[in-house]
């Protein structure tokens, strides 16, 4: 096969030039040269710095490099002042190994997963898939966000729910884009992974048709693991609810994520749940 028969990665071509045109030449030390048409790093500034030839450099930029060595991919993270979560993204777009490959989950392992949710008790939790699909909530969650589970398979998403749901956007108030910005970011991050996966085109196709906040945040390459983050809901039955989230990860259940909401009046929600009950 001839280099021109090489299939472009267009993923990984949009993902570095739009992370080479945020950087200063200043934030690396290089003089700020008259002539720039374009803001952020030349090409072959970032060649140089990573230690990388330039042709080399704008095959990949280009999405026409084979494939790239983890050193490489590296030297590009540190220079383009990659986040963790984006040198991660890099990787998956590269479609190089970065850590070994998750195992699918079994049943044993979800039916483990959904007794960990029970023993959570009033503390909010859900357990997340790929592309952020609900797979299972416990009561707590239900009552805080929707009930998932009354919701047709292919609704029950959380990016769709954040940006199409009317209720979101009361429940999360003024913190509501950023909020939809971090779940718009784990998409991201198993879109890389997941290129082809007809799922992600139902996903995305939807909220692109019906989302302007979904089409900018898409656009924007944003990627985010949405953990450790404190929100400030506002709930039509509680009033105020600050949460803190923690992600757990279960062994043999890779693929599956647990977010547990951790409430700092802790009483006041459980009360509201009694009541409901």
């Amino acid at each position: 096969m001839t280099e021109t028969a090489i299939p472009r990665n267009k993923a990984l071509a949009a993902f570095l030039r739009d992370r080479r045109g945020r950087v200063e030449p200043s934030h690396l030390g290089l003089p700020h040269t008259s002539g720039r048409r374009v803001p952020g790093l030349r090409r072959e500034e970032v060649a140089h710095v990573a230690g990388v030839s330039v042709d080399y450099y704008a095959r990949l930029e280009q999405g026409r490099q084979r494939s790239a060595s983890p050193s490489v991919l590296n030297s590009v993270a540190r220079t383009l002042r990659l986040t963790k979560d984006e040198r991660r993204h890099l990787f998956d777009l590269a479609r190089v190994p970065d850590e070994p490959p998750a195992a699918e989950p079994d049943g044993v392992a979800e039916q483990r997963v959904r007794r960990l949710l029970t023993a959570l008790g009033d503390n909010p939790a859900m357990v997340i898939g790929r592309f952020v699909d609900i797979v299972d909530a416990n009561p707590a969650a239900s009552f805080v966000f929707a009930d998932f589970a009354a919701m047709p398979s292919a609704e029950r998403n959380g990016v769709r729910w954040m940006l199409l749901s009317e209720r979101a956007r009361e429940l999360y108030g003024d913190g509501w884009e950023s909020a939809a910005a971090e779940l718009v970011g784990m998409l991201r991050l198993d879109a890389g992974q997941y290129p082809e996966d007809p799922r992600l085109n139902e996903i995305t196709a939807e909220l692109v048709e019906h989302s302007p906040l979904f089409r900018r945040l898409w656009r924007d390459q944003t990627v985010s693991t949405w953990q450790h983050h404190q929100k400030l809901l506002r709930h039509p039955e509680v009033g105020e609810i600050e949460l803190t989230n923690e992600f757990l990860t279960v062994h043999g259940a890779a693929q599956l994520r647990v977010i547990v909401m951790i409430p700092t009046d802790a009483g006041a929600l459980s009360l509201a749940l009694a009541a409901r009950r």
